[in-house]
């Protein structure tokens, strides 16, 4: 079924319903009654009410949601440095540099990485929320307000979503809360050469990345059964340096699943979003482990319903060569599973 913008839909698997902002092919980005935009695959909705028929309530909120999409501005450089590593930020340009302090300032959203980004911008003071959402371009920025210290309350919140747009990958949605205090910009301190603009301006970084979280496609095809750990090397996008935060000694590491060790407020992300953040970070530890040559590594994904387990399982089968199985009650609970990599020694 085809969606168009504007209209009613549920979800299919899970409670909730919202309304269509964005398609992108067979991605619907949904509106739900928290303001939240979900990314939900277009067979994954059910049709409620056609736009034609959408509250004139929900149309005015569409209509007062401002679109930054024509407003890119280009940034100096494309090349990272040590400080500044290729990432999201955030930058408060002052537009009088020779006394920043006293001058009125422009805050921009900065894409200094090699896709573009959709995102949607929740501007939050004293209760009042405005909202701006738009494409930021691969190494560009966007203004996204501008602030006067005279005028400014002591703090003000932001919460961003964003979608990173990629044709060769597919990386989760992410949200990050965020606040620019008055003090920030009265300190002359703070105010620092940077790769993205000509004059000294105060960075902050939001994500890098490297920290964002791929997501691995399930495939369904037929697994070859003489399938070994060389050949899968070869097949999945390794990660080789994951795991390596992740060692307590050169020949063991323990990964810690739980979503709240991977994500920043894992409370607004969906159960099926959680499973394949968890999932795809599983994976990511499980090839930087065979690529380093780790002995063995334990996976901390604790008892619930055991469908995380479940789906780790599943995924191990593919591995022949590795052996797994619960890890140590004693030591771990019966949360946990071990993975060796290398054949045990008897």
């Amino acid at each position: 079924m085809k969606f168009k913008i504007g209209d009613k839909v549920k979800y299919l698997d899970e409670i909730g319903e919202g309304i269509v902002k964005k398609i992108y092919g067979d991605l619907v980005i949904v509106e739900d009654s928290l303001g939240f935009e979900i990314p939900m695959k277009e067979t994954k909705l059910i049709l409620v009410k056609s736009a034609n028929n959408v509250d004139e309530i929900t149309e005015n909120k569409l209509e007062n949601i401002e679109n930054t999409k024509s407003k890119n501005t280009n940034i100096r450089s494309d090349k990272s440095t040590k400080q500044f590593k290729d990432g999201i930020y955030l930058t408060i340009n002052p537009q009088n540099p020779n006394i920043p302090i006293a001058s009125p300032h422009a805050v921009y959203l900065v894409n200094f990485t090699s896709m573009d980004i959709y995102f949607v911008l929740h501007k939050v003071i004293i209760g009042q929320i405005e909202t701006k959402h738009g494409i930021i371009e691969k190494y560009a920025a966007i203004n996204i307000g501008n602030l006067k210290i005279e005028d400014m309350p002591n703090e003000i919140d932001y919460v961003l979503q964003s979608i990173i747009i990629s044709r060769d990958k597919v990386f989760l949605p992410f949200l990050h809360q965020f606040s620019i205090k008055k003090n920030m910009l009265l300190k002359e301190d703070n105010y620092s050469e940077n790769p993205f603009f000509n004059e000294k301006s105060i960075p902050v970084l939001i994500r890098l990345e490297s920290e964002l979280i791929e997501y691995k496609l399930n495939k369904k095809e037929k697994i070859d059964p003489e399938i070994n750990i060389k050949k899968s090397k070869e097949r999945i996008i390794n990660e080789t340096s994951v795991i390596e935060k992740y060692l307590k000694t050169p020949n063991l590491a323990e990964v810690d699943l739980h979503l709240e060790k991977l994500v920043d407020n894992p409370q607004n992300i969906s159960p099926d979003m959680a499973l394949n953040v968890q999932l795809s970070f599983f994976k990511q530890c499980l090839e930087s482990a065979i690529e380093k040559g780790i002995d063995k590594v334990v996976f901390i994904h604790g008892v619930g319903a055991g469908v995380l387990k479940s789906e780790m399982y599943k995924i191990l089968k593919n591995y022949p060569d590795l052996y797994y199985g619960d890890a140590p009650i004693r030591q771990y609970g019966i949360g946990a599973t071990e993975v060796y990599i290398k054949p045990i020694k008897i």
